[in-house]
């Protein structure tokens, strides 16, 4: 399958999580937290594995944030990689067509000097596994004084979370449903080369995620069998 990004064709670019056995407790939160399928159950090794590297998004680390013992890493600094990949491919043109499609296909994503941020998530996430999502203070925050409005942010954050809006008159990206952020990404913030972008202290997920596994070890299990049946994430 070939790996698309922002209309390249990126197969010779690599990005893909590491586990260190050393340091894993086989808990499974990088395969529930993956949503490209990334992790596998072996049933030979008995453990968790990195099945479909290919898969990965690149930049992206959120499995190692939410991962409680610390035991996955990438081959190298994220934002290095992906300045790398912007100053390779020169893709800025490329992502003022795909915003103008985003907010072509989502008006209410297009807002002027003044707008309403909603405080409600989408149904599908009111919950993180039994936890009121709106609990969580995971999020992105957007400094407007050295925003530049590339449109990066609004089109690297999927279109099922879209997270972000954008101000054409102030040509600014803004955030307008904080609570659809999914917990532990920070891709928006490791592709704005502007350093626009902060989040809450990445310790604080990997506490959230620690405490989670305590208190709710039965329903993380349980969710972790239910995904590995439904999609097949068997070898």
């Amino acid at each position: 399958m070939v790996k698309k990004w922002h209309g390249y064709d990126l197969n010779n670019e690599s990005w893909w999580p590491i586990i260190d056995y050393e340091k894993c407790n086989n808990c499974g939160m990088c395969l529930l937290t993956c949503g490209n399928k990334v992790f596998l159950w072996s049933e030979n090794e008995n453990k968790f594995i990195v099945g479909n590297p290919s898969n990965c998004v690149l930049g992206c680390t959120t499995c190692s944030k939410l991962c409680p013992v610390d035991a996955i890493s990438f081959p190298e600094d994220p934002k290095k990689f992906i300045l790398k990949l912007l100053m390779k491919y020169k893709i800025y043109p490329k992502i003022k067509e795909e915003l103008n499609i985003r907010l072509k296909n989502y008006p209410d994503h297009l807002v002027t000097d003044k707008f309403d941020i909603s405080l409600d998530p989408k149904k599908e996430f009111q919950s993180w596994h039994g936890l009121e999502r709106k609990e969580i203070k995971w999020y992105p925050s957007i400094d407007a004084n050295k925003c530049t409005g590339c449109g990066l942010c609004v089109v690297t954050c999927s279109e099922k979370r879209n997270v972000f809006g954008y101000d054409n008159n102030k040509k600014k990206a803004v955030v307008l449903f904080p609570y659809n952020c999914m917990i532990g990404c920070n891709n928006c913030q490791i592709s704005c080369v502007w350093n626009a972008i902060t989040f809450p202290e990445l310790s604080s997920v990997r506490k959230l995620s620690k405490n989670l596994l305590e208190k709710s070890s039965e329903l993380i299990k349980k969710e972790i069998y239910d995904k590995v049946k439904k999609e097949g994430l068997t070898i």
